[in-house]
């Protein structure tokens, strides 16, 4: 798939919209949420990359090896849209200029793409930090941890909608 195909904004929300159903079974399945989220962007087959890929992705769980950091929904979506959005030979353009260039122009700049995604994770939940998002929960009863394993549930869908949609943009 070295060439990119280009998505009509139907076909993106359709393919969203699989990712985001795709990674809510992976977590009732005991995937951790990066897992979730880059195997179900990569079950798509819009990337080139394999489906092994989310072995990259293994250690994001409970916010980076269940430290309570950054989200690892959050983490692996800004993966998956690398797999598309990314730089393969970050040494292609033949100037540091244009690398630069590369990373930070407005319309299609690498790091414009991914903050948007971010920005979005951010507007729904108010953070990308996995301690704030589970702090509602009391996880010593059975009943706080039904419902953070619940709210997780919900964010990883959310970040598998949202970067398959930032992924597939152009």
């Amino acid at each position: 798939m070295s060439e990119k195909k280009t998505y009509a904004p139907e076909e993106i929300e359709e393919l969203a919209a699989k990712a985001e159903k795709l990674a809510r079974g992976h977590f009732r399945d005991g995937l951790n949420c990066g897992e979730c989220v880059m195997l179900a962007y990569l079950e798509l087959g819009v990337s080139d990359f394999p489906k092994e890929t989310v072995a990259l992705v293994s250690g994001m769980g409970g916010g980076i090896g269940f430290t309570h950091h950054m989200c690892g929904a959050v983490n692996a979506g800004v993966c998956a849209i690398g797999t598309r959005q990314g730089r393969k030979n970050p040494y292609e353009k033949e100037t540091f200029e244009e690398r630069v260039d590369q990373l930070h122009h407005d319309g299609t700049g690498i790091y414009p793409r991914h903050e948007a995604y971010v920005r979005d994770v951010v507007t729904e939940y108010g953070t990308m930090d996995c301690r704030d998002l589970c702090l509602p929960f009391d996880e010593s009863t059975p009943e706080g941890k039904k419902a953070r394993a619940k709210n997780c549930q919900q964010i990883i869908g959310f970040c598998a909608r949202k970067a398959t949609e930032a992924a597939l943009k152009e």
